[in-house]
């Protein structure tokens, strides 16, 4: 891929080291790259989601067409596919990114941010106003978390929410439910220790 000069443009933008990368997220869906080439380890298993690796910053996963084709059918805001072509496999696979909400969308006053962890009984929670008090949190406590993430009430209703400070999206239930309705398969559903969303 770095031999290709279209590759490369991708790669330099989907970087943890392009610091303009949320500003300028409406940008993805110009992007028109050659499909993605790839090559399944040597025990890995075909499933409808899997990781890979090396990865592609803020790409997480890759897709199956079947899973892609049925998040077409909810609401889950914009979105761009990236298609990868993995070799022996005939299915059609895809990387995703779909629209997030950045940072400074977050009403920190409204959401709760902790640290510690509830099995130890060893939470602690902290009064945070602004995006400059949540930089300066992270700084001095890389792994505290939201525990309740508030964003505007224009994304109610959306069956899938992308938030930046999240690593992974949150999905509404009635697209979880239809999902496991369908056999996808290395569908990972977290209940616990996922943050609540809160609209206000």
């Amino acid at each position: 891929m770095l031999k290709n000069d279209e590759f490369k443009i991708f790669l330099d933008f989907f970087d943890y080291a392009n610091s303009n990368f949320w500003k300028r997220q409406d940008e993805v869906e110009s992007f028109k790259v050659p499909s993605i080439p790839a090559k399944l380890l040597r025990k890995a298993i075909v499933t409808d989601i899997m990781g890979y690796t090396p990865d592609i910053s803020f790409l997480n996963e890759v897709y199956s067409e079947k899973y892609i084709d049925i998040l077409k059918a909810f609401n889950i805001g914009n979105y761009t596919t990236f298609e990868v072509g993995i070799e022996g496999v005939l299915e059609k696979y895809y990387l995703l990114f779909g629209e997030t909400i950045v940072l400074d969308d977050i009403n920190y006053e409204k959401s709760t941010i902790i640290t510690g962890n509830k099995r130890h009984n060893n939470v602690k929670y902290h009064v945070i106003n602004t995006l400059q008090e949540y930089r300066e949190f992270k700084q001095t406590n890389p792994l505290g978390r939201f525990e309740k993430i508030s964003i505007s009430k224009e994304y109610l209703g959306r069956d899938v929410i992308n938030i930046q400070a999240s690593v992974k999206p949150f999905y509404s239930e009635r697209l979880i439910d239809f999902l496991l309705d369908c056999n996808i398969t290395n569908m990972l559903v977290n209940y616990d220790n996922s943050a609540e969303l809160d609209f206000y």
